[in-house]
């Protein structure tokens, strides 16, 4: 980190300190206590710490292995001793930590609850591993905090209710259920953000996967925990004279068995190929553009309203397609759709008004307030993208970007 950053963030945390008083008056509200100091600060002062945290944190890619709460803790103790030391070498101390964030090496493992998962065959999507929650996951957690304990200088009570703790807690997360295991070098707050994040994009994959596998009307549940649950919703139907009850099923009692033949099936739908792309530092064009797409697919499926399913699995094909100066995009997507997909002319013209005339269903929900959208509209277009998507991955092997699959789709029009 050069002197220009260095000194621009001693900049801002000077200015932070000077609008730093001491607490107790009723219209400063920001209180701090830490590292030995108490005080209250300003708007003006606030921000500027924030600032100076949000400038640390965009440095040399610190946002891969800090958090901001990570970056501001540690900002917090040079702040502290800036406002109880006049003499203190700001610009010197922030050297030091710019240095120790540089060398920053620790790795850790992540363990993750996912539901609606019944898995009898360990695989890897991304760079997420897919293990079951037994004997060996559970004790290799345990063995890990058993090790842990024996450099804490906590007495033996204290180590042996800790020790409980981690056990009952790991027993209750993961026993028998499917856990996803990811490594990140990175603090433990990131650790903890990043390896969400990866989850969550293997599992748009499972999801994509589950509408190739299983019946498009069924409503099979993928997610973190808590992310996307199934459910038994209940109501009760009142009149003078009677009483009903009535109940609905939130999402499909089918979890996504995987087994070998589930991992054969996602390896011909192109599931692996995306996979690839997910672990590489810096994907291709094309496979940003599926990432993005199968993304979207995913998000439409989580919906409860067909409206908003309907919006996002439009979102899902324009991502994909990419139209030219002076076309429209709801034309571009059309045709391309229809290109891709058939390879007569009668298909051709049926996808092309299909997909025209959910284009404008699209515009209606989007912008004017229609959202009508009928059961066999959603599963429709469910068919059609998640096909769309599909045929691109395997066009992975012949273009690397959207412009040349664009090219190749204009020259089947002409031909």
């Amino acid at each position: 980190m050069n002197d220009h950053v260095i000194g621009k963030l001693a900049e801002q945390l000077r200015k932070a300190a000077s609008g730093a008083v001491p607490p107790g008056r009723e219209e400063l509200l920001n209180f701090q206590m830490h590292d030995g100091v108490a005080y209250s600060l300003t708007n003006e002062a606030s921000i500027s710490f924030n600032e100076a945290v949000n400038g640390l944190l965009k440095q040399n890619g610190f946002t891969k292995k800090f958090s901001a709460k990570y970056i501001e803790k540690r900002l917090k103790v040079l702040f502290a001793k800036q406002l109880s030391d006049d003499s203190f070498e700001l610009e010197a101390e922030l050297k030091k930590l710019a240095s120790e964030l540089n060398d920053f090496n620790q790795s850790h493992a992540v363990f993750l609850k996912i539901e609606g998962i019944s898995l009898s065959a360990c695989f890897e999507i991304g760079n997420v591993r897919f293990v079951p929650g037994d004997d060996f996951l559970i004790n290799n957690i345990n063995q890990k905090a058993i090790s842990i304990s024996k450099t804490s200088k906590n007495n033996e009570e204290s180590k042996e209710a800790y020790l409980e703790i981690i056990e009952q807690q790991s027993e209750g997360e993961f026993r028998d259920g499917c856990v996803g295991v990811i490594d990140v070098n990175a603090e433990p707050i990131r650790a903890y953000e990043i390896a969400k994040e990866e989850v969550r994009r293997a599992i748009d994959l499972l999801r994509f996967s589950s509408k190739a596998i299983y019946s498009i009307r069924e409503d099979i549940r993928i997610g973190l925990k808590g992310d996307h649950p199934k459910s038994l919703r209940q109501g009760f139907v009142l009149s003078d004279s009677g009483l009903n009850t009535k109940s609905d099923s939130i999402g499909s009692v089918i979890a996504f068995e995987i087994n070998q033949e589930t991992l054969m099936r996602m390896d011909e739908i192109g599931v692996f190929k995306i996979s690839a792309a997910l672990r590489k530092k810096q994907a291709n064009n094309l496979e940003e553009a599926l990432v993005r797409s199968i993304h979207w697919f995913s998000v439409a499926l989580t919906q409860n309203e067909n409206s908003n399913g309907f919006l996002f699995l439009i979102v899902s094909l324009e991502t994909l397609f990419k139209a030219a100066q002076g076309n429209s995009i709801g034309g571009t997507v059309a045709e391309s759709v229809a290109f891709l997909m058939s390879d007569n002319l009668e298909g051709r013209k049926q996808l092309i008004s299909i997909v025209r005339e959910y284009y404008g269903k699209r515009s209606g929900v989007a912008h004017g307030g229609k959202k009508s959208i009928s059961d066999t509209e959603l599963y429709t277009l469910i068919n059609i993208v998640g096909t769309t998507i599909m045929i691109v991955i395997e066009k992975l092997s012949k273009f690397d970007s959207q412009t040349k699959l664009m090219g190749w789709i204009e020259e089947l029009k002409l031909s």
